[in-house]
């Protein structure tokens, strides 16, 4: 029963169901704490960064 779920939720992940999202999140959250610290711009072009990433993955 385990594996079935496992197969599952593997297939899920790797068809495009966040994927891209998953590989984003750091850059995402790295650039809002940034953007409390420093200027608008850097923290921006960080999480712009984490979009860019987001958009390129294909699943």
């Amino acid at each position: 029963m385990k594996s079935y779920i496992f197969a599952i939720l593997t297939a899920l992940f790797l068809t495009g169901c966040g994927v891209g999202s998953l590989v984003a999140v750091p850059f995402k959250v790295t650039g809002a704490v940034v953007n409390v610290v420093t200027p608008d711009v850097v923290g921006d072009t960080i999480s712009g960064t984490g979009e860019v990433i987001e958009d390129t993955i294909p699943f």
